[in-house]
């Protein structure tokens, strides 16, 4: 077990590396394909420049040509990743779930979340493409591998989110919400279902408000001033990804 582990930890900080190129690279119009390079000197980066997680540390957080300080993103993405892959491996394996296909669309599903959490965070915009291509991928995956019950709850769930979002724009004309969160919310509901969206969609807000409290408590925020949501959404939608049912069961018991 802990080879496996291993290999997917190391798969996941190697994912999390290329998924750096794609957050910085498409944000700025560029195409992904090329050798990495510095954002300051424009120097080309070698191979050993570029390992996950230890070329950061053993470069001191700077680059090797210019000595600029390196973004903390990049050994945070690539950490984040490989410990989401891990999660993945081991919730399908304790769910005895565990197979190809579920573990390449978990794969996908938190590094497509990752991706939106973090343009999000940087650039308040949400890439809507990704998330659409998401949404389509995952209706497929839930036709060929859900029961027609399920795949019917999971649609129904998907078009109820987005139309709560909608609703939300709509209320507070785009100040509240924006677009980007709508077909965010139609993602999440397909994959998730109707318990597992509502109890992302919860959690979501349930941490955004401690956030912003907090950021208001630290004079980092004031009343008024908006935050990016997909972060919470992201963040939300991977516990019930993860942990649904024994949340929904913990719950339930309360009861």
């Amino acid at each position: 077990m802990f080879f496996w582990l291993l290999i997917t930890f190391i798969l996941g900080s190697a994912v999390g590396s290329f998924l750096n190129v794609v957050i910085d690279r498409t944000t700025r119009g560029e195409t992904i394909l090329g050798r990495s390079y510095c954002d300051y000197c424009k120097a080309t980066l070698r191979t050993f420049d570029l390992v996950p997680i230890l070329s950061f540390i053993t470069l001191g957080a700077r680059c090797r040509y210019c000595k600029k300080s390196l973004s903390w993103q990049y050994p945070l993405v690539e950490t984040i990743i490989a410990l989401l892959f891990v999660s993945s491996f081991l919730v399908l394996v304790q769910s005895g779930q565990l197979s190809v296909a579920a573990l390449l669309y978990y794969f996908f599903l938190v590094s497509t979340f990752l991706v939106v959490a973090v343009v999000d965070q940087k650039f308040s915009l949400i890439p809507t493409t990704l998330v659409f291509a998401a949404s389509l991928i995952s209706l497929f995956y839930n036709y060929f591998y859900l029961s027609s019950g399920l795949f019917f709850e999971h649609v129904l769930a998907a078009f109820a989110a987005s139309l709560f979002f909608l609703i939300i724009v709509l209320a507070t004309r785009g100040r509240g919400m924006g677009e980007g969160d709508i077909v965010l919310g139609f993602l999440i509901g397909m994959v998730l279902g109707v318990k597992g969206a509502i109890l992302a969609i919860f959690l979501a807000f349930l941490i955004g408000a401690v956030a912003s409290l907090l950021l208001i408590i630290c004079g980092k925020k004031s009343f008024g001033q908006t935050i990016p949501f997909a972060p919470f959404l992201a963040l939300g939608f991977l516990t019930a990804l993860f942990w649904a049912k024994p949340i929904i069961e913990w719950y339930l018991m309360l009861y």
